[in-house]
């Protein structure tokens, strides 16, 4: 048997990422993972492809195509699919937008799955060697014992940053009205010594969590970080900006080696995080928790996302000087997404708000639904200059001098980086 596992992009989304993906992005863990979980006897030989580093051919003949796609590579993923397909091959869909757009995505696949993979990907691989593949395959309620080490070895040599990913538990207990990933992904605890494993098979000094909330166990954090101390690596995370006054998480963190945190900040208006029922953040608390993870050696990504209803032009545009006093040491911006399967893009679609269902338009720098105070075109507009703001040399430099001592270099690095970002937000 003869695969290909296929991660598309936008040629559009592609042309504004590539000029610094290898300097910012990391090695995706979807394929990867994917390439796991073939059964060791159907002796498959496997391709993987990232299109955002890698290419494919046509003229190469597979047995199964399985694309993995959100929903922004929705509209690329179906014109692969209908060539593959007109040439023999099984296409097989997956990924967020499959899962959540399950009747639109079954009508340019052979085969969908919904939810996890971990189960359903390997049970449709043997129903196909068996002539009996199923049309539709959902197999929830994933357990750690299910859970793959990732092919890392199928990853190309170059086009990502030096820095492998491991997720340890990929579920979060928070449901913020605009995120979909409590919806898709089940926590799911893998044992702290199957973890620790992996990152020592993995030989690295410095290493990225891709948890979406990885202190929200806090038995289980403190567990995985008692034996990352052992490890003496550096490693970063997402996280609640709550984490910073957990005295014991934090000081942990510090001993254990964590260099970094991502706060998912979004805004500086109580009432939007009320809204979004993102209540446990709370702007007032922001530079606090900021100044104390400066204070364990531990320096923050910031994001925030442009475009909730409380939001108005004058006060996106003071972003930029409120984010140098928060004291960041790296800023992100997206617009507000209201992506298939989030309870976002239900109330707006209900309000009659969603402006366009192009899905290669739901990138994050595009306005899809009509804000309540400013026009779409006008939220575009302010994106742009608030990155444009945030990302003057001036800003940088400060940025880069406010980081923890060791973190400095690394952080002007990439800094510098999301600069190419700020210039080609919106072309």
């Amino acid at each position: 048997m003869k695969i290909l596992l296929l991660l598309p992009w936008e040629t559009d989304y592609m042309a504004y990422r590539d000029k610094f993906s290898t300097k910012l992005t990391y090695a995706p863990l979807t394929l990867t993972a994917l390439a796991a979980m073939v059964p060791p006897e159907l002796n498959a030989q496997i391709d993987i492809c990232d299109e955002m580093v890698q290419s494919f051919s046509y003229e190469t003949t597979y047995d199964v195509v399985a694309l993995s796609f959100v929903t922004s590579s929705a509209v690329r993923a179906y014109k692969i699919a209908k060539t593959f397909r007109e040439k023999g091959s099984h296409v097989i869909f997956g990924g967020y937008h499959t899962s959540f757009m399950p009747d639109e995505a079954a009508q340019h696949a052979d085969t969908i799955i919904v939810g996890p993979a971990e189960r359903a990907f390997p049970q449709f691989l043997r129903d196909f060697a068996n002539k009996v593949p199923q049309s539709k395959y959902e197999m929830r309620g994933i357990v750690p014992d299910d859970c793959v080490i990732p092919r890392r070895d199928l990853l190309p040599k170059k086009g990502y940053l030096n820095v492998p990913c491991v997720v340890a538990n990929r579920g979060c207990p928070n449901r913020c009205e605009f995120c979909a990933i409590s919806a898709l992904n089940e926590p799911c605890k893998r044992p702290v010594s199957a973890v620790i494993d992996e990152i020592t098979s993995l030989n690295t000094k410095r290493l990225l969590f891709f948890d979406p909330n990885f202190f929200y166990d806090k038995s289980y954090a403190l567990e995985l970080m008692d034996g990352l101390k052992r490890l003496k690596v550096q490693w970063g995370c997402n996280a609640t900006v709550q984490t910073a006054f957990d005295k014991d998480l934090v000081e942990t963190a510090q001993k254990s080696g964590c260099a970094g945190v991502l706060f998912g900040l979004e805004s500086l208006n109580r009432d939007t995080m009320l809204a979004a029922r993102k209540n446990f953040n709370d702007p007032k608390q922001y530079k606090q928790a900021i100044d104390i993870m400066h204070a364990h050696g531990i320096s923050v990504n910031g994001c925030f996302m442009l475009g909730f209803d409380y939001d108005t032009k004058e006060s996106l545009l003071t972003l930029p000087e409120q984010v140098e006093y928060l004291g960041v040491n790296i800023v992100r911006y997206a617009i507000l997404t209201p992506v298939p399967g989030s309870e976002l893009y239900n109330r707006l679609n209900d309000e009659g708000r969603i402006i366009t269902t192009d899905w290669a338009k739901y990138t994050q720098n595009k306005a899809v639904f009509q804000p309540k105070n400013m026009t779409p075109q006008e939220l575009e507009e302010v994106y742009q200059k608030i990155w444009r703001t945030s990302y003057k040399l001036g800003k940088i430099l400060k940025r880069a001098n406010n980081a923890p001592l060791g973190n400095r270099v690394i952080l002007l690095g990439a800094n510098l980086g999301f600069k190419y970002v700020s210039t080609n937000v919106g072309k």
